[in-house]
């Protein structure tokens, strides 16, 4: 038996009292007359048995009714499990899901709402010597408390939904290492229970991580939804990344139905811009369907998109955010060499969106990378060591690179610089089986640029190309490829794009620069360089998102929407800087919706959306549930499943027994013995 507080224990020695009292009572006399003692002898010697045993029994009630009161205040109970710790407390670590997938509508109400309740009669059913641990998926250091009843019921209150969400293995093991850390430092528990109250879904459910316990109790209570469906907007993307004004592009929109039925009569909008689009549309059981919507963007400058649909169930994912920058112009800087073509020049002077900048060789300086898109190698031979260090940078720093080599390069400078810019080294010369053979139609670089794949098309003449070293090719996308098998054109696979050709631009080499093929590559090439902000980022999960600007240290790089704020995680380079949104400050004060980007003055604007994990329906049944925790080496785990309300739902934790309401009840019945004791017993 233990005590929640044995310090009332000492109050015990008040038994002295009505010992005392018994052991000095004084009975006051009254003088009778009689004719003769004897009678009076006789009296006496008849009651004085009856009195005295009358008297050890008001003097035993009298201890006894002390004893009962004092253990009732000092609130006698037996823990749970039988774990006995005279200096420990008790304690029920509470997780309550609340992310987007507990707003899901039960039967009394959404599913967190129902999961507040639960949680709320598990705390005031608990016993008074109980501790409490109450953590959602936050995590943070305001949940890293023991609580008081009062102070979990109080924090209870202020739980609300919540874009974060957390596997299951790593809630538990936070409460553990919070538990093991409060009993090593304070000395203070005695039990542990479990009590899990979520959906359950399939995404986050993992256990891998969890290790073996058999000394407390868990309990996984499970809230299921009315109806496990969901109809949500999966993502946004275009036909080109290329946004131009006046130059029409076709936005493609993946829509999927996470529901064993049917879905009809859907009504999807989009709007970008100040353009609005809008359909109807039926999605299968279980589907993934994508539509399509044509835009043509009218003015110059970032434009807002979003997508939205009507959902009757889940509504944060209903909703998607996107945005496009038209840029005015793109600046390309020209590097000739000894074997240099005017033909790149020419292509790209024929363009007003494109400003064009041409150098020698031997009269580029650093700072005319500065503000450029994209810096073409014409018919360079021999690379200086500085300016393969400058190229490897502006790499860095996103600028786009095309080489086009000389016809007798240095192959050790060019190694240097290539394996900079993640692209393959160049070999010795091949003439034979250089004829084009092969375009990769399929690869996104090509979007838009043929109406249908042709085999007839007039293929450029090829004289001469440099051989690719077959080692350094693993890791790039051969976008064009002559019949020796060897790539003519092709892409590194880096963060940052880069190209290269394998034949020279000179008339030895062929009559590249005289094909149809010549031209639209280099259109290609440059507008896909132009560095823009993503279409959309996700919050929780987008930790390095560049850009294209330098802001003043002093002043903080800030989020800014109608109602937030935020100033997030910045790394800086020679050039650029990256903004974080996936820490648990960013998943907790940013909602999807378009930010702009700003330190004193706007930089920029950024659309940010939810990760769509929880958007499935796929939840854990109880076998599933039992057998992850049983694998894990947990066999105390006790299922619920939460389906007609949590009104209707009982409970029964494994809690200490408290039994200091049957000593106060024995406090009373000493007193009414005391009392009938003194009043009829004559």
């Amino acid at each position: 038996m233990e005590f929640v507080y044995p310090g009332f224990l000492w109050l015990l020695s008040l038994i002295s009292i009505p010992i005392i009292i018994h052991l000095f009572h004084f009975r006051k006399y009254k003088t009778l007359y009689f004719s003769s003692l004897q009678f009076i002898q006789k009296i006496d010697q008849e009651n004085k048995s009856t009195q005295k045993l009358k008297h050890l029994l008001i003097l035993l009630s009298r201890i006894l009714l002390i004893i009962a009161a004092v253990i009732a205040f000092a609130q006698p109970y037996i823990p749970a499990n039988g774990i006995k710790d005279h200096n420990g407390n008790n304690v029920i670590a509470l997780y309550l899901d609340n992310s987007f997938s507990m707003t899901a509508k039960g039967v009394e109400g959404e599913l967190l709402s129902e999961g507040r309740e639960i949680i709320r009669k598990i705390i005031i059913d608990a016993g008074v010597s109980t501790k409490f641990i109450l953590n959602t998926n936050k995590l943070d250091g305001l949940e890293k408390r023991m609580l008081t009843q009062v102070e979990a019921l109080t924090q209870l209150d202020l739980i609300k939904e919540s874009s974060i969400t957390r596997n299951l293995d790593d809630v538990i093991r936070w409460q553990k290492d919070f538990i093991e850390r409060e009993n090593r430092e304070q000395n203070q528990i005695a039990s542990v229970q479990y009590v899990l109250v979520s959906d359950f879904q399939k995404c986050s459910f993992k256990t891998n991580k969890l290790s073996a316990d058999n000394k407390s109790n868990y309990y996984p209570i499970q809230l299921v939804p009315q109806v496990k469906s969901n109809f949500y907007i999966d993502s946004v993307y275009f036909a080109s990344p290329v946004h131009r004004i006046d130059e029409p592009n076709e936005l493609f929109v993946r829509m999927v139905n996470a529901s064993d039925e049917n879905a009809k009569n859907i009504e999807l909008k989009v709007k970008l811009g100040n353009q609005t689009r809008s359909m109807f549309l039926d999605l299968k059981a279980n589907e993934k369907q994508t539509t399509s919507f044509q835009f043509t963007p009218n003015k110059t400058g970032t434009q807002e998109g979003i997508v939205e649909i009507e959902d009757r169930h889940l509504f944060w994912d209903d909703t998607y955010f996107f945005n496009i920058n038209i840029a005015k112009e793109s600046s390309v800087l020209i590097i000739d060499g000894p074997s240099a073509s005017k033909s790149i020049s020419n292509v790209y002077s024929v363009e007003p969106f494109f400003k064009v900048t041409s150098c020698e060789q031997l009269s580029f300086s650093g700072d005319q990378l500065n503000n450029k898109d994209l810096i073409v190698l014409n018919g360079l031979n021999e690379i200086s060591s500085g300016l393969i260090e400058e190229l490897v940078d502006a790499s860095k720093q996103g600028i786009t690179i095309c080489i086009f080599p000389g016809d007798k390069i240095d192959k050790g400078s060019y190694s240097s610089l290539l394996d900079g810019l993640n692209l393959p080294s160049l070999g010795s010369l091949i003439t034979n089986g250089n004829a084009l053979n092969k375009i990769d139609y399929r690869n996104s670089f090509f979007k838009g640029m043929f109406d249908q794949e042709k085999s007839s098309l007039n293929m450029p003449l090829i004289k001469k190309s440099y051989q690719v070293n077959a080692a350094s090719r693993m890791g790039n996308i051969e976008l064009l490829t002559q019949r020796n098998g060897f790539p003519l054109f092709m892409k590194n696979t880096g963060p940052h794009a880069n190209y290269l050709f394998s034949t020279s631009l000179d008339s030895e080499f062929g009559d590249f620069t005289q094909n149809a093929l010549f031209p639209a590559l280099l259109l290609r090439i440059a507008s896909l360089s132009k560095r823009d902000l993503p279409l959309f980022s996700t919050i929780g999960v987008d930790a390095s998102i560049q850009i294209d600007f330098q802001n003043d240290d002093e002043v903080p790089l800030k989020l800014v929407s109608n109602k937030i704020e935020f100033i997030p995680q910045i790394r800086k380079d020679a050039s650029s800087t990256f903004i974080s949104i996936a820490g648990s400050e960013a998943i907790e004060k940013l909602s999807a919706g378009s930010y702009i980007i700003k330190d004193e003055s706007e930089l920029g604007r950024i659309a940010i959306n939810y990760d769509r994990k929880e958007s499935s329906t796929d939840l854990m049944n109880e076998k599933e549930i039992i057998n992850a925790f049983e694998n894990a080496g947990i066999k105390n785990c006790t299922f619920k499943a939460v389906t007609e309300g949590q009104s209707a739902t009982k409970l029964e934790l494994d809690k200490p027994f408290e039994y200091w309401r049957v000593f106060i009840l024995l406090a009373l019945l000493f007193i009414l013995i005391e009392m009938i004791l003194l009043r009829f017993w004559k």
